[in-house]
């Protein structure tokens, strides 16, 4: 194998395995700064990926003229580089959907039943209840229209809500809130992502 099908190895791995990284490692933590590496990795991804094809093209010329042609291992070094388009999309596009949600987490710390939990916003109206008992539930929604996001809760014949966000649109950034219900109508909201 050649010094320049070994580079445009390289060449294509890297931004694969960067790109996945980068993706994966902002799934877990949603660390913002992690959007804008995602974003110079595309970007440098594709100077890498022009690189990688000029090794590519220049090892195939050095072979033809050598007269030891290998298609097999082009064809699959081509396939690596031309691998990291579909990903870059994916995971660009998959992060897109991801940040516009809208997550909404019940923990359930009292001894007694949750009977329902109704989330209402423009294009939501769910009820996560029933919840027993020191369990927690999550759910994720994207709004079709502008207004706020309230909850109404009902717990041993007590009735409680509150507004977790006075204004959310179909272009709203995605939150993520926590609610933990102490029981007998208390509760404490949380905010995740800051």
């Amino acid at each position: 194998m050649t010094r320049l099908l070994k580079c445009s190895i390289a060449l294509g791995a890297s931004p694969l395995i960067i790109g996945t990284l980068v993706y994966f490692t902002w799934r877990l933590t949603r660390w913002q700064w992690l959007e804008m590496m995602g974003v110079m990795t595309v970007l440098i991804g594709f100077i890498v990926f022009l690189a990688g094809a000029v090794c590519l093209i220049l090892h195939l010329k050095h072979e033809s003229r050598a007269r030891r042609t290998s298609p097999l291992n082009a064809l699959l070094v081509g396939g690596l580089l031309i691998a990291n388009f579909p990903l870059a999309a994916f995971y660009t596009s998959s992060a897109i959907e991801i940040s516009k949600r809208y997550t909404v987490r019940v923990y359930n710390d009292s001894d007694h039943t949750i009977e329902s939990f109704i989330l209402e916003a423009p294009g939501v109206n769910t009820d996560l209840g029933p919840i027993p008992p020191k369990i927690h539930t999550k759910h994720q929604m994207h709004f079709t229209d502008e207004g706020s996001l309230k909850f109404t809760a009902r717990q041993q014949e007590l009735k409680f809500g509150d507004e977790l966000e006075w204004y959310v649109s179909r272009s709203s950034k995605g939150r993520d809130k926590t609610i933990k219900v102490n029981g007998k109508g208390t509760y404490k909201i949380i905010n995740n992502l800051h």
